[in-house]
């Protein structure tokens, strides 16, 4: 099967479509292993694809095979900002569990204890 033939996109095709079903049952699972499998599997199936077009240059695709680039898309689109809205809970869930190394001072840069400074407001330590 030549690379530029529609024969052969139209297999890329059908291996995206199949590796992307994969890839949203993968983000419902709980084996994140699955999920980062099933990426990598979704990165290579993608690179095919896009090589198939590109052998296709100057053709024009069938209403059909645009339809169905157009709902991978869609779906692709929707699988990002599910991911980045995950992403954002599991960065805030960290920092609930892991505090950060330093704690920042409140109210100014914090000089230490070898800088001679009490832990007392000023205010406290000017008045005795």
């Amino acid at each position: 099967m030549m690379r530029s033939s529609p024969s052969f996109l139209e297999h890329a095709l059908v291996a995206v479509e199949a590796q992307l079903q994969e890839l949203s049952a993968a983000l419902l699972a709980p084996d994140p292993f699955a999920l980062q499998t099933c990426s990598e599997q979704m990165r290579q199936v993608a690179i095919d694809f896009v090589a198939a077009l590109g052998g296709l240059q100057g053709q024009v695709l069938s209403e059909p095979l645009q339809r169905r680039i157009q709902q991978i898309h869609a779906t692709l689109s929707i699988h990002r900002d599910s991911l980045a809205r995950l992403a954002a809970v599991a960065d805030r869930q960290a920092e609930v569990l892991l505090p950060p190394a330093e704690s920042a001072p409140t109210y100014a840069p914090g000089l230490g204890f070898s800088a001679g400074v009490s832990g007392a407001a000023r205010i406290y330590s000017a008045a005795g």
